[in-house]
């Protein structure tokens, strides 16, 4: 009996960032893109009248600023030390945020944006409960080390210089090759998902959406 592939999306269509679920990866980018990434999905998500909380570790300049001023959402930002693991406030903080999420908006999974954390098996374990509870999870990677085999439902690949994007192709099993991260433009970023590559734009990170 013949079989039939699945076929692969093509590499060169852009699709729209879809609904992120689960636990997400992102790898790659300047300071800036990683911010405005962030941002990005911040704004998406308050559009949609959702929970957003982001534990900042990276403690890049602009990104308390976009929080505070521009989403004019202080309570969805939490500045966490960059080692040592995250404090007890930071998870309790991160515990209530779903939880209230899922009381106000059930339809909507509460979204959890992590920024350079430091991995303790503690944390991990919150990491597990909050996905479990019904939370998405997006988490700034600081290398492509750090991307766990198995981890992640969807990894975000962004844009990146010669010698950094060949480690990240190495990383995700050559599912996207180094010339391809290195052509991507700034807003756009490679997504894998069930094994399958998208190109796909990020969201905007523009006032006028809130």
């Amino acid at each position: 009996m013949a079989t039939t592939k699945a076929r692969q999306p093509s590499t060169d269509t852009l699709y729209p960032l879809p609904e992120l679920l689960g636990r997400v990866a992102i790898l790659g980018g300047d300071a800036n893109d990683k911010t405005t990434c962030l941002i990005g999905l911040a704004v998406r998500q308050i559009a949609q009248h959702g929970t957003v909380l982001c534990l900042d570790a990276r403690h890049h300049k602009q990104t308390e600023v976009y929080f505070r001023l521009l989403l004019r959402q202080p309570a969805s930002y939490l500045s966490v030390p960059d080692s040592d693991g995250v404090p007890p406030s930071a998870a309790q903080a991160a515990l209530n945020a779903v939880s209230r999420g899922l009381a106000t908006t059930p339809s909507l999974p509460p979204l959890l944006l992590l920024d350079g954390l430091h991995e303790t098996p503690d944390w991990e374990r919150t990491i597990i409960f909050l996905l479990n509870a019904g939370a998405t999870v997006v988490e700034i990677l600081p290398a492509p080390a750090a991307l766990v085999f198995g981890r992640y439902d969807t990894v975000i690949l962004l844009r990146e210089e010669p010698a950094a994007a060949e480690q990240m192709s190495r990383a995700v099993g050559r599912k996207v090759s180094a010339v391809e991260l290195q052509q991507l433009k700034r807003g756009e970023g490679r997504l894998i998902h069930l094994a399958r590559v998208y190109r796909v734009t990020l969201p905007e990170m523009t006032k006028g959406e809130v």
